[in-house]
């Protein structure tokens, strides 16, 4: 089972903390022999313990150059190491100061119980989003009305006025997604979940209209998997693959029950990555996609 992680502020600084963990472990130094070494007091660099911890696990919002050259030179890094680790942090382009939305700071109680304000700041961010999904429409591509049904079922502990709030992250979800970086959604779903009439049949036909007509939209790539395909990987459930500008590696959320978990592991997001891979090329394609939707959506109308 690979491990789930806390999502870091930002991909490029928590490759940075992963390279100097390297380096560290490679010269055979704790994380307290460290923070008291001799070339940091020189430098009138501090950092304690807790607070290298924090930058190799990539949870600090900043790195400052001085740190990362008093750490490099504590590491004895070689040229080639030293210039890729300071090219990596020049290239982080996450503002640290960014706030987090509105909607996100009057709702934080709701996305708690989920981890998910951690997937939020991440989609903002991602220039790919490769979203597998079972049962459900994807969320970037949910109507309100959709929305409403499926997270008054999920989460039957809300009130009303809870449920309407979480509708309303969604659609500005959807918004900030579409402002920022995305370049390229790809949502594969599975038949089963368009062929479930979620909140009546009025409610349905909303829903599949407006995804044939983003599937016109050069941007996303939406597809279904046709229900003669079965027992394959997806099944263990939702997954989403992130790529994002600033980083060279991809990462995965998956979502339970309970919770959100985010992996960045490289054999992890390889495995999720073969399995979407594979999917993807099973699926039905655009033009057959469109006229599967055209189909049920005639079928509503009946």
């Amino acid at each position: 089972m690979p491990e789930a992680k806390q999502a870091p502020w930002s991909l490029t600084l928590s490759e940075v903390g992963a390279r100097l963990e390297e380096l560290r472990e490679r010269r055979n130094l704790t994380q307290a022999d460290v923070a008291r070494h001799r070339v940091l007091q020189e430098r009138g660099v501090r950092i304690d313990k807790s607070g290298l911890s924090r930058l190799e696990c990539g949870q600090r919002r900043r790195v400052s150059r001085d740190l990362a050259e008093a750490l490099l030179d504590c590491y004895q890094a070689d040229p080639d190491e030293r210039s890729e680790i300071l090219q990596l942090l020049s290239a982080d382009t996450t503002p640290a100061g960014r706030p987090r939305p509105a909607l996100w700071r009057r709702n934080a109680a709701l996305l708690g119980p989920m981890q998910f304000e951690g997937y939020l700041k991440m989609e903002r961010r991602a220039t790919g989003l490769f979203n597998y999904e079972r049962e459900l429409i994807p969320g970037l591509s949910q109507t309100p009305e959709y929305a409403r049904v499926v997270i008054a079922g999920m989460r039957p502990e809300l009130k009303p006025a809870e449920v309407k709030a979480l509708v309303d992250v969604r659609m500005d979800r959807q918004r900030q997604v579409a402002e920022w970086a995305l370049q390229d959604f790809r949502a594969l779903i599975d038949e089963d979940a368009l062929s479930n009439i979620v909140g009546g049949p009025a409610v349905m036909q909303a829903q599949l209209e407006r995804l044939l007509d983003e599937s016109h939209q050069s941007q996303r790539d939406i597809r279904i998997l046709p229900d003669t395909v079965r027992l394959h990987p997806g099944m263990a459930g939702p997954f989403v693959v992130m790529r994002f500008p600033e980083a060279a590696r991809e990462v995965v959320w998956a979502e339970t029950m309970v919770s959100s978990v985010y992996f960045d592991e490289e054999a992890d997001v390889q495995r999720y990555t073969e399995a979407f891979t594979n999917l993807w090329k099973r699926a039905l394609k655009p033009t057959e996609t469109r006229a599967r939707l055209k189909k049920m959506i005639k079928e509503l109308q009946q």
